[in-house]
């Protein structure tokens, strides 16, 4: 009988900014992501279900995310795109069968295909309801659901410990709202983490303040009841004791400042299994066969070609075979990845005689958008490891009911981005920024606190906007986007608007809760901003005004 050589646990971080009801190309890339990710992912999970293999993957879903896709603007938007989609392809079909292009013609029919089964898929088999087929695989008990904080909110970054309870406790409300039970772990955004200290805003016109104590971010999970998080293995190398060896295979405590609290787990992923499909230069999804990225046709902007070679010019690009990708490439590779996987857990088995675990962590729309033939290449890995008695997939909170958390480690100020420091999130570029969120961050504390006994209807509801927009403006992907020149121009156009829009609301709030009567330009910005920013019905102002458990001198 074959030994039992430990588990493999797939986390996937699944997130997008809010960009409904702002522009028509920002919106598209939450259009894109359902049809290219989040359909194909949910149906090659139910097929494995229906195969009789429980998939046992833990998806991360940002509060901000889900609170998109259960709109109904994105639900009608989402089907005006597949049929904008099908009739391109009819158009493409069309044009290539007249210019005697049969197998361009053919790859056109393939599309029409694709987005007419993902459009009945939608409308009928999910009934329209995207959140709730993960709901049911969840139910099931086929994957878990973490969450994330509420806006995707850099941590680290924040100069107020409320702004991150904020996030943390919104994000559990929207999640129990959203799926019907408490998350179990969170995702920290960006994989940020900063351990308690003494601190003071690095860079902008805070600069040189007087360091004042701060939480470490494991405190705000403990007090929400979280039991874990997720961080990139060199996080755990510079963890102290420095001395002490930290093996990645196993979870271990964050060790905070405050020790009454319950201990958060915490769990590193393995570099080189996620190299191996992340990194697109030696990775899988850097093949030649696969589909191409970036070469699109004409205004219906399908592709027909593959990668053919990673430094190949778009001009040298050859057609796309599907059957040499799907039948044959995604076979080949998942079979690899499977083999790797099985190695790693059998070496550290045989080296420590425990049957620990390999964690892996991706963004979810790696598997589909960026790699088109991803969702079978996940399908292929998870039927191969159920067949094989020696490992199995497992969740993160399944791996912590089996296998006690090692030891403390206290761990420095990082981040899974370039560098592993803040260094994406804090900087010089992007100081204007953090200017912006610390003022509206302090704004909006001072709010909470001097209006926390209210009972005013309308002035809550001027509160509860002031949070959105504040929380809404601390977004990480806005300073990603600037620090590396992507859609920049959109990121700075969004941290203007939450701003002033926060700035305008604040004032409004102000003036109203001291007798003072708001014009009717007044009350039609605030429904503007409602209507615009309509996200987290149940967020709550008061938790923006004192920590829970305030921060000790961290001497």
């Amino acid at each position: 009988m074959s030994n039992f050589h430990g588990s493999f646990i797939l986390v996937l971080h699944t997130h997008l900014p809010w960009v409904m009801y702002h522009e028509d190309l920002q919106e598209g890339w939450l259009m894109e992501a359902v049809a290219e990710t989040y359909i194909p992912q949910l149906l090659s999970l139910r097929r494995l279900v229906a195969e009789g293999i429980s998939p046992k993957i833990t998806y991360t879903m940002s509060p901000v995310l889900i609170e998109q896709l259960k709109l109904d603007h994105f639900k009608e938007r989402f089907k005006t795109y597949c049929q904008s989609k099908i009739d391109a392809a009819r158009n493409d079909h069309e044009n290539f069968k007249s210019n005697s292009e049969p197998h361009l013609a053919y790859l056109a029919s393939r599309w029409e295909e694709y987005y007419s089964a993902t459009l009945e898929t939608f409308t009928k088999e999910f009934a329209e309801d995207i959140p709730g087929a993960f709901k049911a695989l969840k139910d099931a008990g086929h994957i878990e659901l973490m969450t994330c904080g509420a806006t995707h909110m850099y941590f680290p970054a924040a100069s107020e410990d409320t702004s991150i309870q904020a996030q943390v406790r919104t994000a559990v409300e929207s999640h129990v709202v959203s799926f019907g039970s408490q998350p179990k772990g969170m995702w920290l955004p960006e994989c940020g983490y900063r351990p308690a200290c003494k601190w003071a805003p690095p860079v902008g016109s805070r600069f040189g303040e007087i360091p004042y104590s701060r939480k470490g971010v494991e405190e705000f999970l403990s007090e929400a009841d979280l039991n874990y998080f997720i961080i990139d293995n060199h996080q755990l190398m510079k963890a102290h004791p420095s001395d002490y060896v930290k093996d990645p295979f196993f979870a271990y405590r964050a060790a905070g400042a405050q020790t009454p609290k319950k201990p958060v787990s915490v769990f590193a992923r393995d570099i080189q299994l996620s190299l191996q499909v992340w990194r697109h230069e030696v990775g899988y999804p850097g093949d030649g066969s696969y589909l191409d990225f970036h070469k699109k046709h004409s205004d219906g902007r399908l592709r027909y070609w593959k990668i053919t070679h990673t430094k190949a010019d778009m001009a040298y690009k050859d057609y796309y075979y599907p059957d040499d990708a799907l039948d044959q490439k995604v076979i080949e590779h998942a079979g690899h990845y499977k083999k790797l996987i099985a190695d790693s857990l059998k070496a550290h088995y045989d080296h420590t005689g425990t049957a620990s675990m390999v964690l892996t962590a991706f963004d979810t729309e790696l598997f589909g958008h960026w790699w088109f033939e991803g969702p079978q290449f996940l399908y292929n890995v998870i039927k191969w490891i159920n067949s094989d008695p020696e490992i199995r997939t497992e969740t993160c909170s399944e791996y912590l009911a089996r296998m006690e958390s090692k030891a403390d480690v206290y761990l420095p100020e990082s981040s899974w981005g370039a560098g592993y420091d803040s260094s994406t999130w804090i900087n010089e570029k992007i100081a204007w920024i953090i200017d912006r969120e610390c003022d509206a961050e302090r704004d909006m504390q001072n709010l909470a606190r001097e209006f926390f006994h209210t009972t005013d209807e309308e002035l809550i509801k001027i509160l509860k906007q002031c949070a959105r927009e504040m929380m809404l403006l601390s977004s990480s992907d806005w300073k990603f986007m600037i620090t590396n020149s992507s859609a920049a121009d959109h990121a700075e156009r969004r941290v203007g608007q939450h701003h002033s829009d926060f700035k305008r609301l604040a004032s409004m709030a102000r003036g109203y809760g001291h007798g003072l009567a708001l014009s009717q330009d007044d009350w039609y910005f605030l429904g503007d901003c409602m209507a615009r920013n309509r996200l987290f019905p149940g967020v709550d102002f008061k938790w923006f005004a004192n920590p829970a458990f305030p921060a000790v001198d961290c001497g």
